[in-house]
């Protein structure tokens, strides 16, 4: 399955009053589903999830599949300069990148590769390690969310284009 999946109504409700129709691995797919990422990427993420519990999920109507995001017709957006980017990440204190980086991760990554952010965010040994994690962030926000929202994140860290 290479659709992206959303969860529906119904899907809210069933986690909310816990559907034990479902197995372990289902209710797990269920609670972390969503467009961000393709439904085999969400069946990696799941220990013992196969296509079966996707499929369940589908014909109970918990999921749905997403609609494709509209293709741009005008180029891309350019990142500013790597030397701008890099400028601006000295510029800035290692505390406040690292509350930029720990709010935005998951809202911009999606859960998983946001969560993962925020792990290595945690666990980094200073402010060098901060600024590469930054780079590394404004790389997977252009990838998911496109040109204009990694380059929106880098006005915010004070990059200008």
């Amino acid at each position: 399955m290479s659709v992206r999946l959303h969860k529906t109504d119904a899907g809210r409700e069933a986690i909310r009053r816990r559907d034990t129709e479902l197995s372990r691995a289902a209710r797990n797919l269920l609670l972390i589903v969503d467009a961000s990422r393709p439904a085999e990427a969400w069946l990696a993420a799941v220990a013992g999830a196969q296509a079966q519990d996707l499929e369940r999920l589908l014909a109970l109507g918990y999921v749905a599949e997403a609609a494709a995001p509209p293709r741009a017709v005008a180029p891309a957006a350019s990142l500013p300069p790597e030397g701008a980017l890099d400028a601006a990440l000295q510029r800035l204190e290692p505390r406040t990148l690292y509350d930029l980086l720990t709010v935005e991760a998951r809202p911009r990554l999606g859960l998983v590769k946001g969560y993962r952010m925020v792990l290595d965010v945690e666990r980094s040994g200073g402010p060098d390690e901060l600024r590469r994690l930054a780079l590394r962030f404004v790389a997977e926000l252009q990838e998911g969310a496109g040109a204009e929202a990694a380059r929106a994140f880098c006005r915010r860290l004070g990059a200008t284009v």
